[in-house]
């Protein structure tokens, strides 16, 4: 019950944490890009495109101008002819640094937020459709508030340049991941945490059902891990 009573130390911080945070939306109406809608500090991880270098498998690597963009979940660059361009062949690169920060391909792009015994914490951002709105008869809207949630947004919003072809409100999303030291990470979830952690499980349902968190921060995953692991 260690753990259990060691996370439940800041469940009052982070409930008040929780309660405070509200979700910024960005309602993109027909015909327009979601990039005249959303300012590019909530597009881009970075203000500017910055120096950065793309390790790959193969051991080999090219540096160049780097930025990650939230909304189609991308890392870009700038060519040599000054265009913005997505990194292909994604499963080719081993990691990615920018400045200060490090970046794995697993299925999406993780930022690494630091080393917890055995594990890496990383976090993963993009943006999600939490509702949509047709336009029917006499032009009245009728809604659908169900979160679908994407790694990347449909392949036919991206196509159409990233205009919307019905009113989209779209939020950005933060989630929390584990990896191994061959970065393969799994999202940090009850289910997944049981797994690498059989002997805490019961400290691990003990916390998951009496705390239903649905935001946490950084600093809660990273105590969490600590936890887990038994700093």
């Amino acid at each position: 019950m260690k753990l259990f009573f060691l996370l439940s130390a800041f469940v009052l911080l982070l409930n008040s944490i929780v309660a405070a945070q509200k979700r910024k939306t960005y309602t993109i109406n027909p015909g327009v890009k979601a990039t005249e809608i959303i300012p590019n500090d909530e597009l881009f991880l970075y203000p500017d495109f910055t120096p950065g270098t793309v390790y790959f498998k193969s051991g080999t690597y090219s540096p160049g101008l780097l930025n990650y963009n939230f909304l189609i979940a991308e890392m870009q660059f700038i060519d040599p002819k000054g265009d913005t361009l997505s990194l292909a062949d994604e499963k080719t690169i081993g990691y990615i640094t920018i400045s200060r920060d490090t970046f794995y391909y697993d299925g999406g792009y993780l930022k690494f937020i630091r080393n917890c015994g055995k594990f890496k914490l990383a976090q993963r951002q993009f943006f999600v459709i939490v509702n949509t709105e047709k336009i029917g008869a006499m032009g009245i809207k009728t809604s659908s508030s169900s979160i679908v949630t994407y790694t990347r947004l449909p392949g036919n919003y991206k196509n159409n340049g990233l205009i919307a072809q019905q009113v989209l409100i779209l939020a950005r999303n933060d989630l929390y991941y584990f990896g191994d030291k061959f970065n393969h990470f799994k999202s940090l979830n009850k289910k997944n945490l049981i797994e690498a952690y059989p002997v805490k499980e019961k400290e691990i349902r003990d916390y998951f059902k009496e705390n239903s968190l649905k935001k946490i921060t950084e600093a809660d995953m990273v105590k969490l891990m600590d936890s887990l692991y038994g700093r």
